[in-house]
Order: C-alpha cells, then sequence, then structure tokens
C-alpha cells in the first residue's frame, strides 16, 4: 500500500470516527441535562478527548495522503482548528455556570464539525475509489 492510499484510508476512518463520536456526544450531554447526574458530564468531558483526536488525527492522516500537495489537507486543517476551539470552549465543563455563551458557542459548533467531517470522510472516501486496484495477479508473482 502507497503512503496516499494509507493517508486517505486513515482520514476516511478518523473522519467517521468522529462523525460517530460527536453523535455519543449528543447523547452523553442530553442525558446529562434530562438526568442530572455528573457521571454523564464526566463521560461527556472523557469522550470529547476522544472526538477532539481523531480531528487532530483526521487531519494528519489528510497530511500524508496530500504530501506535497497540501492544499488538499486545508479542510481536514479546518476541522482540527474547529475541533480545538470547541475544545477549548467547553472550559472545564461548568454547565449552566457564568459562562453560558461559551458553552453556547461551544455547541453551536457541532453542527459546522459533523458537516466537516462528513465532507472530508466522503471526499476521501471518493478519492480511494477512484484510485487503480493496487493487487498483483498470481502469474505477476511467479
Amino acid at each position: 500500500m502507497d503512503r496516499q492510499r494509507i493517508g486517505l484510508w486513515g482520514t476516511v476512518i478518523f473522519a467517521g470516527a468522529a462523525l460517530v463520536g460527536v453523535i455519543v456526544q449528543l447523547y452523553l450531554i442530553g442525558a446529562f441535562l434530562f438526568d442530572g447526574e455528573q457521571d454523564w458530564l464526566d463521560a461527556h468531558k472523557d469522550f470529547g478527548m476522544l472526538v477532539h483526536l481523531a480531528y487532530i488525527l483526521t487531519f494528519v492522516f489528510a497530511l500524508v495522503a496530500a504530501w506535497p500537495n497540501w492544499r488538499l489537507a486545508t479542510w481536514p486543517f479546518v476541522l482540527a482548528v474547529l475541533g480545538s476551539i470547541q475544545a477549548f470552549l467547553a472550559g472545564g465543563g461548568d454547565v449552566g455556570g457564568d459562562n453560558g455563551g461559551v458553552h453556547a458557542l461551544h455547541a453551536a459548533l457541532v453542527p459546522i464539525v459533523v458537516v466537516l467531517a462528513l465532507f472530508i470522510g466522503w471526499r476521501a472516501w471518493n478519492q480511494v475509489r477512484a484510485m487503480p486496484d493496487v493487487t498483483t495477479n498470481d502469474t505477476a508473482r511467479s
């Protein structure tokens, strides 16, 4: 497998992981809001670190796939930056505290990162499918 194919597959996998992670995050914060138990918020915070890692790894694998044409990694870079901003806006998880507006912005970025991750994953998947098959037949091996 060549570098570009590995990078594209990693981009597809981690963009997909980010999408699934955001859905799990929405469930966890919803459970906290309707149940009120601190365990839900703790799970939301802890799992959020993994989702943030998925944003970063999407960008890293997009860099591997795009080398040396860096402009192809622009949208994954935007995803990593917005995901990082979203993580820092969480600000310790004082939900409903003095920084309600900051938390609202944290939540407002959710649809943006979902659309970006979906777009990035879909684009990388289409690039993988468009690549020529690299398998060799048995006669070429002998």
